[in-house]
């Protein structure tokens, strides 16, 4: 592997980490953020005024946006560092 290779594979192999890092951060944080935007939206949008159950479906809404963004962050940095790692260990062997 020449230098310009590995200056590109080490590349992808940190921008996958940061990828993968932020992938997590959104499933972890997913119910807190969900609220904190639903919350936005009710004080906003409806004047601070919602039925319970509109509200309980607008919360489940955007806390599995926010799990999906965050599960197809996590499973690209994923592939993407196993792809690098992949390459690098074939071109070591």
């Amino acid at each position: 592997m020449n230098v310009s290779n590995k200056v590109v594979v080490n590349f992808l192999l940190a921008v996958s980490v940061v990828v993968i890092i932020v992938g997590y951060i959104q499933l972890n944080n997913s119910v807190l953020w969900g609220t904190e935007k639903v919350s936005e939206y009710m004080r906003e949008k409806m004047q601070g005024s919602m039925d319970t159950s509109q509200y309980n479906i607008m919360l489940q809404g955007f806390i599995e946006q926010i799990k999906w963004s965050g599960s197809i962050l996590l499973g690209l940095g994923g592939v993407c560092f196993i792809t690098c790692m992949t390459l690098v260990m074939n071109k070591r062997s």
